[in-house]
């Protein structure tokens, strides 16, 4: 792969939990996944993982394409993808498997359709659980290419499916939103692409920034800075592999911090898993630190009101005074001492007016904890998209 490439669409991978309905896996079937890219071009590459199988996984055939409405895809713009040459391919346990580049021209913000053909029987270890986006599953056989594929079910997860790359101009750069299931956009309407880090896209474009950024989001819901149990491994643990690795990066979004403090003390987490201030901060010191050494500037975002969250029900106890102080004291260092190179205050856009603890009732998707379609809207409104254009400094 010669020339410059960037990101331009991305998923982190992560490992199945047994307290998500996932499904078993896939025979003789053709998944097809809807991205939305933010830069687009005339020549693209995926990324496929396997990072958490432990047996190989069989690709019979696969496709890019411009999607259209319900999993279809526009006639003729289907383009085989090939892996060292091959149409099949293996991803072995514990990798990522990266495709030849292909030339294909699909515009900024364009919706591509990704098809995977499984020859053999695909267990899912390796998936992305919160898409917010439709898969669509075929019945038996192999239709990477067809326009509409005789659909089986549908899911609204990812599965081995983490990164789209694009041929770019040599000063291009990406811009990685790095957090939880508030970057994943838990809460946002399904196939509407309404996450934060879709909407700020959406004002580089009208911006017409796009040009030489692109947006990724590697948000992961569940997912805690220090412990990796569970939802997807810690961030500290992913970092390299979701930021460091990736070609061209010229600036992370850093917000992750919620659930180090709201899981302890819940049936999600038992107290031995809690955390301190300190232990926070050290962490974000060590995010922040990695990141400069690659010349990579840093946004670093206060952690969201939750007051009330999940009222009512089992993990009503996410939320207590404790935890407030905690992550009132985490945002004050944010503001005030963090090594960031800006600070975006999620939480002041946010609050309730009445009751900063509390996310505003417009802005919430009714869990007290997730924003809404307006409240992801007001996130990506708060940047100033001038900082994308400088250089660290």
């Amino acid at each position: 792969m010669t020339g410059h490439w960037m990101g331009t669409w991305a998923a982190s991978p992560m490992n199945v939990w047994p307290g998500d309905a996932v499904l078993y896996g896939f025979h003789d079937q053709t998944v097809r996944q809807v991205v939305r890219i933010s830069k687009g071009g005339v020549r693209f590459c995926i990324r496929l993982s396997n990072e958490h199988g432990s047996e190989p996984i069989d690709i019979g055939a696969a496709s890019i394409a411009r999607a259209s409405a319900g999993g279809g895809i526009e006639g003729g713009s289907a383009r085989g993808l090939t892996f060292g040459g091959s149409r099949a391919a293996r991803i072995l346990p514990g990798a990522p498997l990266l495709s030849d580049p292909v030339e294909f021209e699909a515009g900024d913000l364009c919706d591509l359709a990704v098809s995977l053909y499984f020859s053999g029987f695909a267990p899912v270890q390796t998936y992305h659980f919160e898409a917010q986006q439709t898969a669509y599953i075929s019945d038996y056989g192999e239709f990477v290419d067809a326009e509409r594929m005789p659909l089986q079910q549908t899911s609204t997860s990812r599965y081995f499916l983490t990164t789209v790359l694009v041929g770019c101009e040599a000063d291009s750069r990406s811009i990685v939103c790095f957090g939880d299931s508030i970057t994943d956009g838990f809460g946002s309407t399904v196939d509407a692409n309404a996450r934060w880090p879709d909407r700020l896209a959406e004002r580089l474009s009208a911006a017409g920034l796009l040009t030489r950024l692109g947006v990724l989001n590697h948000g992961i819901g569940g997912n805690r800075v220090n412990a990796s149990r569970a939802r997807g491994a810690s961030a500290l643990a992913r970092f390299d592999r979701d930021v460091l690795s990736l070609p061209n990066v010229g600036h992370i979004v850093l917000l992750e911090g919620i659930n180090d403090i709201g899981w302890p003390g819940t049936m999600l987490a038992g107290a031995a898993e809690a955390v301190s201030v300190e232990d926070m901060v050290g962490s974000y010191r060590q995010l922040i630190a990695r990141t400069h050494m690659r010349g990579i500037k840093v946004i670093q975002g206060t952690l969201t009101p939750f007051a009330g969250a999940f009222q009512g029900e089992a993990l009503r106890t996410f939320h207590s005074p404790e935890k407030e102080r905690m992550r009132r004291a985490v945002n004050e260092w944010i503001r005030t001492s963090s090594p960031a190179d800006a600070i975006v205050d999620f939480d002041r856009a946010l609050a309730d007016p009445q009751d900063d603890s509390r996310i505003r009732a417009e802005f919430d998707c009714g869990d007290g904890l997730h924003p809404s379609d307006a409240g992801y809207k007001a996130m990506a409104d708060l940047f100033d998209l001038d900082f994308f254009g400088r250089s660290v400094g």
